[in-house]
């Protein structure tokens, strides 16, 4: 008997893994495997990075994408179609045999857009149905190709997960970058060794290696669209990051220079490299655990450590000279009143306060009739400063009842700019019934 996928979407996803991907075997294609990256070089913009600290997650990854999947991914009947009859998404990875999903064939890959191609049409695709199949007010989320604002680098192509039909900064924020490069660019070696880079020199006169211009180039595109997260791949392997959230805030131009301040964006996180044909995790799963984290879903990876952001000037077209802020004036310090030697039994006008405000205690406050003449003496007796003690607490106002409410804290909700994924009026071809994350949560906001 054959099951939809919907059927039982934890164990669809447990072994859908991706096909391997069909290369062209052109005697070009072949030679540039182990080399051909190191010929081939990014565009990176000049820019002044401080990206001072680059943290590998280790297995401490794989871990918790694990969990989330167990956690928040339903194991029951949706009663749902696996194709959604309005938009056409559907499933597309095959998974074990007792699943039916139809093959789906691509010509083999001779360029970086095929592989693309292999790259939307499998695991993205898959990952964007399952995804609103689970967070249904995500409906207007999808992957996207992205604008590469005139850069001229034929080996390296980005997607955009996004709100495709709103353009705010708090979307770039809940977004993810997907860039990918060919295989044949970035081989399985490079791409060990771009997880393994600790720090990105910051200033350095020496052209920078490989792997540090491809952290340059992902700085630059999450940057420049105010995106932290991303995913970077060559379909074959795949690694997980993001970089400290920050904010830009733009300047007037001087000259020909614009200048940009930028915060954050100095500490960066990336996962271990995780094979297509990976099992625990799928890449498929690390996709939906990232794509939930970004949109900061319950139990989605956060920053796990503070980290101190200072402001960076940056200068998008040309690298002259900061602009040097004028140092500010001096403040004069006031003498304290604390800097005196006398003792306690000389009068107040010897510390030169005699104008400054009796500071008076009392069991009562400074009310009538206890006003700043009468003042309270501790006594010495501890019987005595007891009764005083519990007259005090007698007099305090009646505790608040089991049953009486406190005013309810008022919270600011992840997407406050964000109407479309808030509207109770959001309709999909989902179920009534909510699945993989409390029904307060933002993302369940909208109707099945």
């Amino acid at each position: 008997m054959a099951y939809r996928a919907t059927d039982d979407l934890q164990g669809y996803l447990k072994d859908a893994v991706l096909p391997r991907l069909k290369l062209m075997h052109k005697r070009e294609l072949i030679s540039h495997q182990g080399h051909k990256s190191r010929r081939i070089t990014l565009t990176v913009r000049r820019r002044r990075r401080n990206l001072a600290n680059i943290v590998f997650l280790g297995s401490t990854f794989d871990e918790l994408v694990n969990n989330w999947i167990e956690e928040h991914v339903p194991n029951r009947s949706l009663c749902l179609y696996d194709e959604d009859r309005k938009t056409g998404e559907r499933f597309t990875v095959r998974s074990s045999h007792r699943f039916n999903v139809p093959e789906l064939l691509l010509p083999a890959a001779s360029d970086i857009n095929r592989v693309c191609d292999w790259l939307d049409n499998f695991p993205l695709q898959t990952v964007q149905r399952v995804f609103h199949i689970m967070f249904p007010a995500t409906k207007d989320w999808g992957f996207a190709m992205l604008d590469d604002h005139g850069c001229d680098d034929e080996n390296f192509k980005t997607f955009h997960w996004t709100d495709v039909n709103q353009d705010h900064p708090d979307i770039h924020d809940l977004s993810v970058v997907v860039a990918c490069q060919p295989p044949w660019i970035m081989s399985d070696e490079f791409m060990q060794q771009f997880t393994q880079l600790r720090s990105l020199p910051e200033g350095t006169k020496r052209p920078l290696r490989g792997k540090e211009r491809l952290w340059g180039k992902l700085w630059d595109t999450c940057a420049h669209n105010q995106t932290p997260f991303f995913i970077l791949t060559s379909y074959q392997q795949w690694a997980f990051g993001m970089f400290s959230r920050g904010k830009v805030f733009p300047q007037a131009r001087s000259g020909k220079e614009k200048f940009h301040n930028f915060t954050g964006w100095t500490t960066a996180f990336v996962s271990p490299v995780i094979d297509a044909q990976s099992r625990s995790p799928t890449v498929m799963h690390a996709l939906l655990y990232w794509l939930g984290s970004a949109l900061r879903a319950p139990g989605g990876f956060v920053q796990p450590v503070e980290v101190a952001e200072p402001v960076h000037n940056i200068l998008s077209d040309d690298e002259s000279e900061l602009p040097i802020a004028k140092p500010e004036k001096v403040l004069e310090i006031a003498p304290s009143l604390s800097n005196w030697s006398g003792t306690s039994d000389e009068p107040a006008s010897s510390a030169g306060a005699a104008g400054a405000v009796p500071l008076d205690v009392s069991d009562r406050g400074v009310d009538d009739p206890y006003g700043p003449d009468v003042l309270y003496k501790k006594s010495k007796d501890p019987t005595l400063t007891w009764e005083m003690i519990e007259s005090w607490r007698k007099k305090l106002p009646a505790k608040r009842t089991e049953n009486e409410s406190f005013p309810s804290p008022t919270f600011a909700t992840t997407v406050t700019l964000l109407p479309d994924l808030l509207d109770d009026s959001a309709t999909s071809d989902t179920s009534d019934e909510t699945v993989g994350v409390p029904c307060g949560h933002w993302l369940m906001s909208a109707r099945r």
